[in-house]
């Protein structure tokens, strides 16, 4: 399903560093030993518990995320101590609370990263046609909360793991695309331009990244890249799928040339 791309530009959001940080390597900033934390099952415990902040998370769920259904022996205690370390990582305002047959972290919405980047992008995303300077403000200030192409790089995405975090990156992809579409809306498509083609140097399969594309140089005088650009995408999707690109795409490219 072709997506839509409003014709589609900041005053400076002030966005408080989050303590605690999955967006990238996993940091905590805040507490006893600010700096990264170490170690695949402590960062995958804590981005697990950071992906249902102030809900109780089971034993049963964290073992399937840390150990893909396939717990040691020793697994509740192995998690104790895991849990023990992060007590002694965590600032005071995030405490980290047993209960029996799970745990929770108690965490506000401003102090962990992700939950920033959803809001800012979702309010980023609302401002795109009505006022899309704002929405590059926010949407410049969500993806700023990015140090990675990928939510918890390193972690393995076992369990309840995987679908959050593809869903975050996805978002990220969205939010960039929602960027291009706001800098059109500006009137600057070397930005757009710029902005949507980060996106296809990693997801060369984004129909609406082509699009801005499309109307990026068409906003620039410039058919015959036009063409290119679409020629470009065909050969993407014959090559990788073996079809043509969506339909919507090939509407566009004969609108723009005809206009």
């Amino acid at each position: 399903m072709c997506p839509k791309s409003t014709h589609v530009s900041q005053r400076g959001a002030q966005v408080q560093a989050p303590l605690i940080r999955i967006l990238g390597p996993i940091e905590i900033s805040d507490g006893a030993h600010p700096g990264p934390l170490r170690g695949i099952k402590p960062c995958a415990l804590l981005t697990a518990l950071l992906l249902r902040p102030g809900s109780v998370v089971s034993l049963e769920n964290l073992m399937d995320a840390l150990w893909a259904g396939e717990p040691p022996r020793s697994a509740v205690a192995n998690l104790r101590s895991y849990a023990h370390l992060l007590r002694r990582r965590l600032p005071v305002t995030a405490p980290l609370i047993s209960h029996q047959g799970g745990y929770e972290l108690q965490v506000a919405p401003d102090a962990v990263d992700h939950l920033v980047f959803e809001r800012l992008a979702d309010r980023g995303r609302s401002a795109v046609t009505d006022d899309p300077p704002r929405a590059i403000e926010l949407l410049n200030a969500a993806l700023a909360l990015w140090s990675s192409d990928h939510a918890a790089p390193g972690v393995e995405r076992y369990g309840m793991l995987d679908g959050p975090l593809r869903t975050l990156d996805a978002e990220r992809i969205r939010a960039t695309e929602d960027l291009a579409d706001a800098w059109l809306g500006v009137g600057q498509p070397h930005s757009a331009l710029r902005t949507a083609g980060q996106v296809l140097a990693a997801e060369p399969l984004r129909i609406r990244s082509w699009l801005l594309v499309l109307n990026a140089h068409h906003h620039l005088g410039e058919p015959g890249r036009v063409t290119d650009a679409f020629e470009s995408a065909r050969t993407v999707f014959r090559r990788e799928l073996g079809t043509e690109p969506d339909a919507c795409l090939g509407r566009l490219h004969q609108q723009l040339l005809a206009g």
